[in-house]
């Protein structure tokens, strides 16, 4: 008896030794992939990418047209040879010089600065399109999420159902053993159990790619984690229709979009209109030094302005090798003009633009009316959801008091356990219903938010 003492005392030590040098243990964290989660891992999705790239690109468009319309610079040089082979002298000479050129555009109506404005609409569009492509993800995703756990819900209720069906064919097969049932009694469990397995078989299916969608949008391997977040229970907008479609419409994407290529093209309109008649006029200005044989033999500097186009240069030059000392030095100012009379291309590009004004504005005008059209179908759906999840939770409710009903009975020796069970099937499948009826709710919801211009996507990426 001592000698076991002995032994449970050192196994004791050993267990509380063992327990200080590991500490205290962990605590079982929650497996689950809430909704929220799956939010914040979408921008790393390749569709989010993709619509940051898309609008990275829009803004690169616009540094090329600004940097286009900025200082230039560039450096070159160029060699001569000169031969007499007739005459008299027969003087020959070589010369060679470097030179810098400089230009930047600098009238407002150039069309350098044509080119950025429209770069810079076309980033607006980008900047909305990105907008509109994360919208329509967080709904993808949602709607995928919501779909997966109703998926999850289904197979659960199949499960039941082949379980009731099953029981219901033993039961069957009993009483034809008895033979209190018929040969076509018996064929019918059969067959109500196989169409059950067949349907249990089909909502696993829709289940597994259910998931591998949900898990596909989050560019993931499909997993079996919990999708633990049930649909939130909005109470929705308070304010009426009229008033939606007010506020509505001017906030959404599409018709942000048609305004901003509307006012593009009333720009651009503008500008042709005036390129029509801008004249084609440039002056130029020049300093040189030359020698006796009228080669440059100094620093020579010239500046210009073409007026049509917008854009001041100058150019500054030195010999290399000069044919002799400089013993001139010359000044040269010139300048042109040319008036257009009768050009028939810009009249006629003036005529496209006029005509893509009007095109532009129709354009927006159908998307009004686009955008209206489907505020009032979201907002129909999202009444109509309601509707239909208030009739099921009704349903859920008398299912649930015929289940209570038919335990009752089955208490009082009244009923059976299949009569049990198939009430318990059906408060399953009301509630199933339900659960079904608020995923459509909230989507709906969402739906019309989006429509309305409200929906958020969470911030992710380069901005």
């Amino acid at each position: 008896m001592t000698s076991l003492r002995s032994w449970a005392g050192r196994v004791a030590f050993a267990l509380a030794l063992a327990v200080l040098v590991s500490g205290p243990p962990a605590l079982a964290q929650p497996a689950g992939l809430s909704l929220a989660d799956a939010l914040a891992a979408l921008p790393a999705s390749p569709g989010w990418q993709k619509a940051d790239l898309d609008y990275r690109s829009a803004a690169d468009a616009l540094a090329a047209a600004d940097a286009a319309a900025g200082l230039q610079v560039s450096a070159g040089g160029s060699v001569n040879r000169t031969d007499t082979i007739a005459g008299s002298g027969g003087r020959s000479g070589t010369s060679a010089k470097l030179s810098v050129t400089a230009s930047a555009t600098v009238l407002p109506w150039a069309p350098a600065d044509a080119g950025i404005a429209n770069a810079r609409a076309s980033l607006q569009v980008a900047a909305l399109a990105r907008v509109d492509a994360r919208n329509a993800l967080v709904l993808t995703l949602e709607q995928q999420y919501f779909a997966a756990r109703l998926a999850g819900t289904a197979a659960a209720v199949a499960q039941d159902a082949a379980d009731q069906a099953r029981a219901k064919l033993e039961a069957a097969r009993a009483q034809r053993a008895q033979g209190q049932l018929s040969e076509a009694g018996l064929a019918q469990a059969e067959a109500a159990a196989a169409n059950a397995r067949a349907a249990l078989a089909q909502a696993q299916a829709g289940r597994d790619l259910a998931r591998r969608a949900l898990f596909a949008t989050l560019g993931r391997p499909a997993s079996d984690v919990a999708l633990i977040t049930p649909p939130p229970q909005d109470a929705g907008p308070a304010t009426a229709l009229d008033q939606l479609l007010a506020a509505g419409i001017a906030q959404r994407g599409d018709v942000q979009t048609a305004q901003i290529k509307a006012d593009q093209a009333r720009r651009s309109l503008s500008t042709s209109a005036a390129q029509r008649w801008i004249p084609s006029a440039s002056i130029d200005l020049g300093v040189s030094g030359s020698d006796a044989t009228g080669g440059q033999a100094g620093l020579g500097v010239s500046a210009g302005l073409d007026f049509q186009k917008g854009v001041v240069s100058g150019t500054a030059s030195y010999p290399l090798a000069p044919a002799g000392s400089p013993v001139a030095t010359q000044l040269s100012i010139g300048a042109s003009v040319s008036i257009p009379l009768n050009a028939p291309a810009a009249s006629a590009a003036v005529g496209s633009a006029r005509t893509a004004v009007a095109s532009a504005e129709a354009a927006l005008a159908a998307t009004r009316r686009s955008a209206e059209l489907d505020i009032r179908q979201r907002y129909a759906a999202w009444q109509a959801a309601q509707a239909t999840l208030a009739a099921d939770r009704a349903s859920e409710a008398a299912a649930r008091q015929s289940l209570d009903t038919a335990q009752a009975r089955l208490d009082a020796g009244l009923a059976t356990t299949l009569d049990v069970g198939d009430a318990r099937l059906a408060y399953r499948q009301a509630q199933r219903a339900v659960e079904s009826d608020r995923n459509t709710r909230y989507l709906a919801l969402l739906q019309l938010r989006n429509a309305l211009g409200e929906l958020k996507a969470p911030p992710g990426g380069p901005s």
